[in-house]
């Protein structure tokens, strides 16, 4: 799987920040790995800053060279790896920077690893290209001449990809739980969860611990594979709740947009079972992708267009959903079971009665 390529979103007011969002989605719907990192980060090989605001200025002034630098402003502005673009910026203008400027720059990384350029020395945010000016439907986009950057400039190989390892994240160490009917003991602090694998239960001594222990930072979690007696004899006169509800809190709200390691946006799957929306939490969005995954196998990517839904919504669902086992992975479009497209037993078709008359059809 390729390393995504880091994009920043520096001092973007909301609408800009929504349409570099749903750019991103489709980048990564094309094929082209890419990651939005959280507001006003400085780890992105590409930051794309609104320099008519004195935080985006600063931040543009004080960037290094060899970063690549996307800069929305009414002034006209060049400079080393700068991409200047005059706003407003539409969703499809873009998308488009955004294909161009990666592919040339995972196109500069691909040439530096084949040229086995060390790591610390290679120019991994420089991006050869042109100065020149263009004009797309009133917009205007003028790209900067660029030059090797400093050697402390980040790689593509800095970035973490989501993995299904238990040191990953809590989401993978609950995962790995339940899959490997493990159990585990999580502390933060003096607050301290007892997973049991076994028998698909979470053991706490209050009910906000488990809320509390997955928004700690994970690399100040321990984590400590025990035995089943060791859960036993420690879970008792404790709250005891349910894996599997803990698990989809944890796949919703923490999957930050990736997708579980050897899953693939194109493949098709397709609904098992309704999910446990009066335990879990009921979001509409989900109950319309629900639907939608009920009725036939679709691939994520589709299903991503037919609901009108975030790439990120999807991915969090998804895996949140495989996560307790609500996903059949082996459904092709071709299931003999289906035919034009209706589902095979009477519980399908009552939830696709019930996702008509919502609208969500």
């Amino acid at each position: 799987m390729p390393k995504p390529l880091r994009i920043s979103p520096i001092a973007l007011d909301p609408t800009n920040r929504k349409v570099l969002k749903v750019a991103v989605d489709l980048i990564n719907d094309d094929g082209i790995a890419s990651l939005l990192l959280p507001d006003n980060s400085p780890h992105g090989h590409l930051l794309v800053i609104d320099a008519d605001n004195d935080i985006g200025r600063q931040v543009l002034e004080e960037s290094r060279d060899g970063q690549v630098k996307l800069v929305l402003s009414e002034k006209r502005l060049e400079g080393k790896n700068l991409i200047w673009q005059e706003p407003p910026v539409r969703v499809t203008d873009m998308q488009e920077l955004l294909t161009r400027i990666c592919l040339r720059m995972k196109a500069t990384f691909a040439t530096q690893k084949a040229m086995n350029t060390p790591a610390d020395n290679n120019e991994s945010a420089a991006v050869p290209l042109s100065t020149k000016t263009a004009k797309t439907e009133g917009t205007r986009t003028t790209e900067a001449a660029t030059t090797p950057p400093p050697a402390n400039t980040a790689t593509l190989e800095d970035t973490q990809e989501p993995a299904a390892a238990p040191s990953k994240s809590l989401f993978h160490i609950l995962l790995s739980a339940r899959q490997q009917k493990a159990c585990y003991q999580v502390r933060f602090d003096a607050i301290w969860l007892l997973i049991g694998g076994h028998n698909g239960t979470v053991a706490s001594k209050n009910e906000t611990d488990a809320k509390t222990i997955m928004m700690a930072p994970f690399k100040k979690l321990y984590i400590e594979q025990i035995d089943i007696v060791a859960f036993a004899k420690n879970a008792q006169e404790m709250n005891i709740s349910t894996l599997d509800s803990l698990l989809w809190q944890a796949g919703v709200d923490f999957s930050d947009g990736r997708l579980l390691e050897g899953h693939d946006m194109a493949q098709p799957v397709r609904l098992k079972a309704w999910p446990n929306f009066t335990r879990n939490g009921f979001r509409q969005s989900h109950f319309k992708l629900a639907a939608i995954m009920a009725r036939q196998p679709i691939s994520l990517k589709e299903l991503r267009k037919e609901a009108g839904v975030a790439r990120d919504e999807v991915v969090s669902f998804y895996n949140a959903a495989y996560a307790v086992g609500l996903i059949d992975r082996t459904a092709t479009a071709s299931d003999p079971g289906l035919q034009n497209g209706k589902p095979r037993t009477r519980r399908k078709s009552l939830l696709g009665m019930l996702a008509r008359k919502l609208g969500f059809r």
